[in-house]
C-alpha cells in the first residue's frame, strides 16, 4: 500500500531540489505539506495526483525503495509522454515555490496563452520555497531579528535546508 505523503514528499524533494529537512520538518507547526498534498488532489482531475505519485512510488520501487535517488525519478517522470502529468508535475513545483497553483490557459495567440496563479492561503505565500532561494522573506513577515540585515547572510546552502 502507497503511503501517499511520504511519496508526496519524495516527489517533492524530486522536483524542488530542496531538502527533506525543507519539505517536511520533524518539528513542523506549519505542515505545508499537508495543504499543499491536498491542493495536488484537489486541483488535478480524475485521481492524476494519486496516479502521478503511485507512479513515483512504482519508479522508486523499481530503483530499490531507497530515499536517495529522488531527483533522478523526478527527472524521469518531468521527462514523460503525458503531457498532462508534465504540466502537473511543473504546477506542483510552482505551488512549492510560489504557494500558488497556477492554471494554464492555452489559446492560438503567438504566447500560447496565458498563466494565472492563485495564492492558496497567506500561509503558503509566506511558506514559498522562492523566498528561501532569495535568501529574502516575504513583506510583512520574517523570521529575523531586527537588524539582521547589519549582518553578512549565511551561505545561500543554509537557506535550502531547514535550520531547526
Amino acid at each position: 500500500m502507497v503511503d501517499y505523503m511520504e511519496y508526496f514528499i519524495r516527489l517533492s524533494v524530486g522536483l524542488t531540489g530542496f531538502t527533506r529537512a525543507a519539505i517536511a520538518p520533524r518539528i513542523d507547526p506549519v505542515d505545508i505539506k499537508t495543504v499543499y498534498l491536498q491542493v495536488f488532489r484537489d486541483k488535478l482531475p480524475n485521481g492524476m495526483a494519486d496516479q502521478i505519485i503511485c507512479e513515483y512510488y512504482n519508479l522508486n520501487q523499481a530503483e530499490g525503495g531507497q530515499d536517495g535517488n529522488n531527483e533522478a525519478i523526478a527527472g524521469a517522470l518531468l521527462s514523460g509522454t503525458y503531457p498532462a502529468e508534465v504540466l502537473a508535475l511543473r504546477q506542483l513545483i510552482y505551488l512549492w515555490y510560489m504557494g500558488a497553483w497556477p492554471t494554464v490557459v492555452s489559446d492560438n495567440s503567438p504566447t500560447r496563452g496565458q498563466t494565472f496563479s492563485e495564492v492558496i492561503s497567506a500561509t503558503s505565500y509566506t511558506q514559498g520555497l522562492v523566498w528561501r532561494v532569495m535568501q529574502s522573506h516575504p513583506m510583512g513577515s520574517s523570521n529575523y531579528t531586527y537588524g539582521y540585515w547589519a549582518t553578512t547572510p549565511p551561505p545561500l546552502q543554509d537557506y535550502l535546508e531547514n535550520p531547526a
